[in-house]
């Protein structure tokens, strides 16, 4: 996992740290393997983010992390 790169990516976009550390909290304690709960997790971070996700990009980055965890690929396809 590419820690580095996700402190970048929220620091950039410019995310309230104490909600995202609620998020990582919320996350660690879920299934992730569990679909559902992955949609859920992804969500909430866009809100945090104030970004929104086509139905399309929601099903790429479900398939990213499934097929392949945290890549440098995942960070480009939300860099878009």
């Amino acid at each position: 996992m590419d820690f580095k790169s996700i402190i970048d990516l929220i620091s950039r976009s410019n995310i309230n740290q104490e909600a995202m550390y609620e998020l990582v909290s919320e996350a660690s304690s879920l299934d992730l393997n569990d679909e559902e709960n992955l949609r859920s997790i992804i969500r909430k971070g866009c809100g945090l983010a104030n970004r929104s996700l086509s139905v399309e990009q929601e099903d790429r980055i479900v398939k990213l992390l499934k097929d392949k965890g945290i890549t440098p690929d995942l960070f480009k396809l939300l860099k878009k």
